[in-house]
């Protein structure tokens, strides 16, 4: 009883507050290096509450958890700053904090990240820090997904904060439109070598897979899932293309996947 009145406290701090209520989450756990930096970036416009998952998801995509329990536990608590972590994938972990920390009230905005490794072109599939992003403009919350393009501990972090702290402002103060998410990525270099921002679109690449054999102690194959990037786009209004020529690529993200273009064209088939 005494845990479930704490976690009420709680909630009422944080809903007496006029400040922006923001949601940080991201899907390489709730104590990597980047989702804790843009946290304490987010505390600069608001009030804070982040929901990771407790350990790394990487490359869950938007998938949710239906055949097992979803759990959440707070470890830290300070005034107008919670941190909570999750069992299980980054879309769970927004949909938890959604309707059960933060039922009832209303989250002005939500930041994915900061990504350890970029999320441009094809890899915008396979993310579940752009999938909780994804998840978070489906339920009409403003939402930003940040990667870094560097998959080491110690990255140059002081051009994902300065990226981070500009595009936030910028969101704030412009809003985005129902539907559209954005999906940025910041190029691993010195701060004082950026050239600036650039609005892209996706880069029409695909991965290709390699999935290496291996075999157990008994004999048994098994498989190690690796690949590489196969770039056939190269134009200059890309993701990629503004990562290689040191550009933080702001991309924009609709959640309506329907080709409009083609439907006239299906319209013609004879069913």
């Amino acid at each position: 009883m005494a845990k479930k009145e704490e976690n009420k406290t709680q909630k009422i701090q944080i809903r007496q507050s006029n400040k922006p209520l923001i949601l940080v989450t991201n899907d390489d756990g709730v104590d990597a290096k980047g989702v804790r930096l843009l946290a304490n970036i987010a505390r600069k416009f608001g009030r804070v509450i982040l929901v990771a998952p407790s350990g790394p998801q990487s490359g869950k995509s938007h998938a949710i958890t239906f055949t097992s329990p979803l759990r959440i536990s707070r470890i830290h608590a300070e005034k107008d700053f919670l941190i909570y972590k999750a069992n299980n994938t980054p879309v769970d972990a927004v949909k938890l904090a959604q309707c059960v920390l933060l039922k009832d009230q209303k989250i002005d905005l939500l930041l994915a990240g900061i990504n350890h490794g970029s999320n441009s072109s094809s890899s915008v599939f396979y993310s579940g820090t752009i999938a909780a992003a994804i998840e978070g403009c489906l339920n009409k919350i403003p939402s930003i997904g940040f990667s870094l393009a560097d998959y080491s501990s110690s990255p140059h972090f002081e051009t994902a904060e300065k990226a981070a702290h500009t595009i936030i402002q910028a969101v704030l103060e412009n809003k985005l439109p129902e539907n559209i998410c954005l999906n940025v990525n910041i190029p691993n270099i010195p701060l004082e070598e950026m050239k600036g921002y650039r609005i892209t679109r996706q880069g029409l690449n695909r991965w290709q897979e390699e999935l290496e054999e291996r075999f157990d102690p008994v004999g048994r194959p098994y498989y190690w899932l690796n690949g590489f990037l196969i770039e056939t786009d190269d134009n200059e209004d890309t993701d990629e293309w503004a990562l290689k020529n040191n550009y933080v690529s702001i991309h924009p993200i609709q959640t309506d996947l329907t080709a409009h273009s083609y439907i006239k064209t299906m319209k013609k088939w004879k069913f």
